[in-house]
């Protein structure tokens, strides 16, 4: 196994060797998350910021939603319109049926 070393200037800034950014798959302004373990050694790990708009996006609960909505599309459990006329009689005929 092969040692590298990274050097901290007195500003606390560290450069990663180009082999280091490769294996992790980072380029220039990516993010790091850095997750201290049980053992209290850091872990490094590829991370990106979610806009506020769209956090709701990664609820547990919303993607479970998306994950079943992609199954019924993917085992054809979807209806499909061609008109606002025609979604909006879909629509009204699920009202009606409940």
């Amino acid at each position: 196994m092969a040692l590298t070393f990274m050097v901290v200037d007195h500003e606390g800034r560290a450069t990663f060797p180009e082999e280091v950014l490769s294996d992790l798959g980072l380029g220039a302004d990516d993010f790091l998350l850095l997750e201290k373990t049980e053992r209290g050694t850091y872990e490094l790990v590829p991370a990106s910021l979610v806009p506020r708009d769209q956090i709701w996006f990664h609820h547990p609960e919303m993607q479970a939603r998306v994950a079943e909505a992609e199954a019924d599309f993917r085992e054809g459990r979807a209806t499909r319109t061609e008109t606002p006329e025609e979604a909006q009689a879909f629509l009204d005929s699920l009202k009606q049926a409940s």
